[in-house]
This record gives C-alpha cells, structure tokens and sequence, in this order.
C-alpha cells in the first residue's frame, strides 16, 4: 500500500491548494444545514427533542460532505477524456489509485469531523465502534459509487445524474430529517446505503444503540460493499471492451 501514499498526499495537497473550494462547499453545507434546522425548529417546540433534532441532521450533514459522489464523476471524466488508458497501463489498481486520492481529498473534512466527536462522544468505547464502522462504510459507498461510474462507459455524459443521486443522497440518508420519522417504512430503509453512511451513525452518536443492531447494521455495510464490487467487476469487465482510449 506504500504506492499509494503519494496518490493521498496529491489529494491532500490539492484539497489545501484549492482551500477556496472546500471552505465553499462546507459553508453551503452549513447554510442549508441551518435553513432545515430553523424549519424543526418552528414545527418542534424548544427543548429536549429540537436538541437532539439538532444534532442529529449536524452529523448526518457533515457526514455528507465526507461520504461524497465525487468518485462517480472523476471516473467519468477519465473514460470522457480517454485519460483512462493511462491507468490501466500502470502496475497499480485503480480502484485503490481513486480511493487514496479521494481520502486525501476528504482529510480536512475528517479532521473536523473528528473535532465534532470530541463534544458528541459519550465514552471511548464510542469512539472505537464509530471509527471500525466508518471504516467499513467508507469502503462500500466508495464501491458503491465506482459501480454507478462504470455507467459512464455508456453514457456520454454522467453530469445529469448528479441531481438525481443528490436528491435520493437527502432523502435516504436522513440529510432533512431522521429516517424514524417515517414510521412502518424505516424498517424497509433503514439498512440502505446512504442511510448506513449517514443516518446510522448520527444514531450512534446521539442516541443509544445496543449491541445488536450495531451488528445488523455492520453486516449491511458488507453485504452492499461485496454486491458494489461484484457489480463494479462485472460492469467493468464489460465497459472496457466499448472503450476506444485517448480522445473517447
């Protein structure tokens, strides 16, 4: 994995160099973080329930910003720009190449996220189930989103599906309200990828979560990491054979 360090250190250094960027999409993040804030805030009266409301969509959105669709279209401009053929005559994998750069990306964020942990946590066993499970779900919405970009073999351009993805990003992940709130359904939801990566672990920060259901929901963060890359496999294998190279 040593070859890999300079690809997350290019992600760092580009995530530091264009600063402007993340400074923008975190404060855009916050903005409409505090518009859905202010909404509960006139429907729940103020006290205990509007407090952990609060905390909750405060996770889930900062989550978000870590937790992005970014991968789908970098692959895309790849395949689009015929930058591809580049990576595929390097000893390295790309799946890897991508992952590493898109952590280096995402450091600044994780390191203020790790801040916000340090006023949510109740005790360090906390600490220690949130960092395995985020682990893990870092890992299977990254192949998640690696097998939505193996589309791009067959569509030209992937830039329309960025409305779609964010608008089911906000509803299933529980960006605009808890996932409870939905009664009966939140039992067929609950274990949906985005849901995994956001809505699960703001509930394991902000309220109590027992031993069995951090399990159920760690074997749903396996079992769509192994369906993402049986798929991203399959949908590549066949994606490369329509792939024409430089200018594509």
């Amino acid at each position: 994995m040593k070859k890999y360090l300079p690809v997350y250190y290019l992600g760092l250094k580009n995530s530091l160099v264009y600063r402007a960027n993340t400074v923008m999409k975190l404060a855009l993040q916050l903005a409409s973080l505090l518009v859905t804030i202010l909404m509960w805030r006139f429907i729940l009266a103020e006290g205990e329930s509007f407090r952990q409301m609060a905390r909750y969509l405060l996770v889930t959105n900062l989550v978000s910003l870590i937790f992005t669709t970014g991968p789908v279209f970098q692959f895309a401009d790849m395949v689009n720009t015929g930058s591809l053929s580049v990576y595929l005559t390097r000893p390295l994998s790309l799946y890897w190449y991508l992952f590493s750069y898109n952590v280096g990306l995402q450091t600044p964020l994780l390191v203020l996220y790790l801040l916000l942990l340090l006023f949510l946590l109740k005790s360090a066993g906390s600490l220690f189930l949130l960092a395995v499970y985020l682990l893990m779900s870092s890992l299977m919405f990254f192949s998640l989103m690696m097998a939505l970009a193996m589309l791009s073999f067959w569509l030209l351009n992937m830039w329309p599906l960025r409305s779609g993805i964010n608008a089911i990003y906000l509803l299933l992940g529980g960006l605009y309200f808890p996932l409870r709130l939905l009664g009966p359904a939140y039992k067929y939801l609950q274990y949906n990828p985005f849901s995994l990566v956001t809505d699960f672990p703001a509930r394991l920060l902000t309220a109590s979560v027992n031993g069995r259901e951090f399990g159920q929901n760690c074997l749903a963060v396996v079992a769509w990491l192994l369906l993402s890359l049986l798929l991203e496999q399959v949908l590549f294998k066949k994606g490369i054979k329509t792939f024409e190279g430089a200018g594509a």
